[in-house]
């Protein structure tokens, strides 16, 4: 019988909120499966009635990944086939579609743009729009590059996986996955928002001051939408064990853990999984796969060293999948210590620094854009001042910063912790490398036929968890976009102007993340713009006075999620926009007014915006909703200050000044308001 190691609670207090983790171990010396059990350990996951159940996010890639392996196995699938012998309705408006294979679609290399994100987390509703709209969305989109060039994270992929499943068995993606994983696993607690709807056990969430919300249900299934147990998670993760065919064979299993291409500085997939080979487990000897996931509330780490027979997973409902990473290595490196296996995490690399920059370097200056794991473009500004040092001028919709490099006798660029222009430091009597920035990342330059690139390296400290090394291509050059001054003066009409999100059902927890975008033109740079939402900035470049495009192609995931814009005029004559993620917005200084004289608002279309009046500004109102209906509640900085998705969150709402309100629901729903 196998043996099921447990592993300390206490680890677990380091996650926030509540949190779970489970460490699967196989410590027999068979491979037979059918008694494999898992055992989940944390400091508060347990109930009276058994585990939390979490949306496990984009590890359900790797279940994705899993059932069409599965296919592939008894030959009904074909890995380097295109994927228009499995989905015929697939079309889009770049011809160059008809080349994306089955593979590419795992690995990340489609070309896809990113994300159909329209419905895609919905507050106590399952509504299956965001699968049943995808292909609609997909056929007028362009590829960003050709299908098999280079990896970029792509959630677009797996949802198509999800359509491949189902077209070619004939069952829903739920049924299938309950059927071909769940059972043959031997667990009853995965599922999809489908069969989990209100699951009693599903793990409670709150807001960032502690209210208590309605469940988010992902409804994009096969890109984030698994439902699991911790202890599921690992089980299933023990399925990827070497001589485990469970689920699928070893050379399915092979397949989907062999990286996708061998430059260190690409994305370190392989098929399904982000890491097909973790390098601090690689460097002592050890094969280790492993994939996030995050959603609205949830996230999640598995981790899975197929030799060794190791699988940890960890949950948690707060906090982020990173950090789930880094406890996830703790598990792990536990157990490996008492297999005799110690793992080393290598030190930074010895920085030596050099006295001036080669006169080859003037090449690299010039304006790139940036994105560095998703955390929003910045545009950049790169010199190289008497070939003393990098200077790096850093702008985006809400500020510039500065950040300056010193270059080493690697050929590379150290960052500094100080400016030198600022302080003066450096520029007469040397460097002193004491100044490095702490986990000092570094950079440098490579130009190809497909342009010029920055490349990132460094490590990233969480104290407390741990750290982890980092190696991508983080930037691009791009060029001054000369656009006739009349497209130009166009969009500087809308410099500063906010558009709202109207597009998506009531349900949509979008309207509280990304419901108010806001246009920059980029003074720095002829023909772009910034659109902000949420915090985090896309980098546009002006096509015509209609369009704008993303400018990236990064060989990297600094090209996921790319954003195209289509500006129009809707029915009721508003300027809106719509985006390559299937959302659309109208322009925020149209709408009326909100004071007293309001006794109703009934709904043409899904969302109805007013802003606050003064006369009413400060005074609480009572709103009747009907059903299937929200109602949410702005500031003057844009942030949400009351949901009705709040559990019990009662009908009287704060008019605050300079804000905005948001009623949302049905065509012909209708609120009755009373001061």
């Amino acid at each position: 019988m196998k043996q099921i190691k447990i592993i300390s609670a206490a680890v677990m207090a380091l996650l926030m909120l509540t949190g779970c983790g489970s460490v699967t171990e196989d410590t027999s010396k068979k491979t037979e499966n059918a008694d494999t059990a898992a055992k989940a350990v944390s400091a508060d996951n347990n109930t009276a009635d058994g585990e939390y159940i979490y949306c496990v996010g984009s590890v359900s890639k790797v279940y994705s990944t899993a059932a069409v392996m599965q296919l592939v196995d008894k030959g009904l699938v074909g890995l380097d086939t295109p994927i228009t012998e499995y989905i015929p309705d697939f079309k889009m408006a770049d011809e160059r579609y008809r080349d994306i294979t089955v593979r590419m679609l795992m690995d990340h290399t489609s070309g896809l743009m990113g994300s159909t994100t329209v419905n895609s987390d919905l507050y106590d509703d399952n509504d299956t729009y965001n699968h049943d709209h995808l292909l609609e969305n997909l056929a007028s989109q362009r590829l960003k590059a050709d299908p098999g060039k280079y990896a970029a994270y792509c959630n677009d992929g797996f949802g198509l996986l999800e359509l491949i499943v189902e077209n070619v068995t004939g069952m829903t993606y739920t049924d299938y996955v309950r059927e071909n994983i769940s059972d043959k696993i031997g667990v009853t607690d995965t599922g999809t928002p489908i069969d989990m709807y209100r699951n009693d056990m599903l793990v409670p969430s709150f807001s960032a001051g502690g209210l208590p919300l309605e469940t988010s249900y992902c409804v994009m299934i096969g890109d984030g939408g698994i439902y699991a147990t911790a202890s599921d998670t690992a089980k299933f993760g023990a399925a990827f064990f070497t001589g485990d065919d469970t689920l699928i064979s070893d050379n399915s299993k092979n397949a989907m853990s062999t990286r996708h291409n061998d430059n260190e500085y690409s994305d370190d997939n392989g098929l399904g999984w982000d890491y097909a080979e973790m390098l601090r487990y690689k460097q002592s000897g050890v094969k280790v796969v492993g994939k996030g996931g995050d959603v609205k509330m949830d996230h999640a780490f598995l981790m899975t060293a197929p030799d060794e027979k190791i699988s940890v997973a960890v949950l948690s409902n707060g906090g982020g999948s990173t950090q789930n990473e880094l406890v996830a290595q703790a598990l792990m490196d536990v157990v490996l210590q008492e297999k005799g296996i110690t793992v080393i995490d290598s030190g930074p690399s010895e920085c030596t620094i050099a006295d001036e920059i080669p006169d080859e370097y003037k090449a690299y200056e010039g304006m790139y854009t940036m994105n560095i794991m998703g955390q929003g473009d910045t545009l950049c500004r790169v010199t190289f001042p008497e070939n003393k040092y990098l200077h790096m001028e850093k702008i985006t919709s809400r500020k510039t910063e500065y950040t300056d490099y010193i270059y080493t006798a690697d050929g590379d660029f150290a960052e500094l912790a100080y400016e030198v222009e600022e302080t003066g430091t450096g520029m007469s009597g040397g460097f002193d490398k004491r100044l490095l920035a702490g986990g000092s990342s570094r950079l440098s330059f490579e130009k190809n036929a497909d342009g010029t690139f920055m490349k990132i390296s460094g490590g990233l400290t969480y104290p407390g968890l741990g750290s982890f090394d980092v190696k991508t291509y983080g930037g691009q050059m791009i060029a001054e976009n000369n656009v006739g001054e009349d497209v130009l003066n166009s969009f500087k009409a809308l410099d500063g102007k906010k558009f709202l999100l109207v597009g998506d059902k009531y349900s949509s927890s979008s309207y509280e993340g990304a419901a108010i975008a806001r246009f920059s033109i980029v003074d720095e740079m002829k023909g772009y713009v910034f659109l902000n939402g949420n915090g985090s900035d896309f980098l546009l470049k002006i096509s015509d006075s209609k369009h704008l495009v993303s400018p990236k192609n990064i060989p990297s995931s600094s090209s996921r999620d790319l954003l195209d814009i289509t500006l129009d005029t809707d029915e009721n004559g508003r300027l809106t926009i719509k985006t390559s993620f299937g959302t659309e917005y109208i322009l925020a200084e149209n709408i009326p007014e909100f004071d007293a004289s309001v006794k109703s608002v009934e709904l043409t279309d899904n969302a109805a915006w007013y802003s606050i009046s003064d006369s009413i500004a400060n005074t609480p109102v009572t709103v009747k909703r009907p059903e299937n209906s929200a109602v949410i509640v702005f500031n003057k900085f844009d942030e949400p200050i009351y949901t009705s998705h709040v559990k019990n969150a009662g009908n009287v709402i704060p008019m605050p000044k300079d804000g905005k309100v948001l009623f949302l629901g049905n065509s012909g729903s209708r609120f009755t308001i009373a001061v």
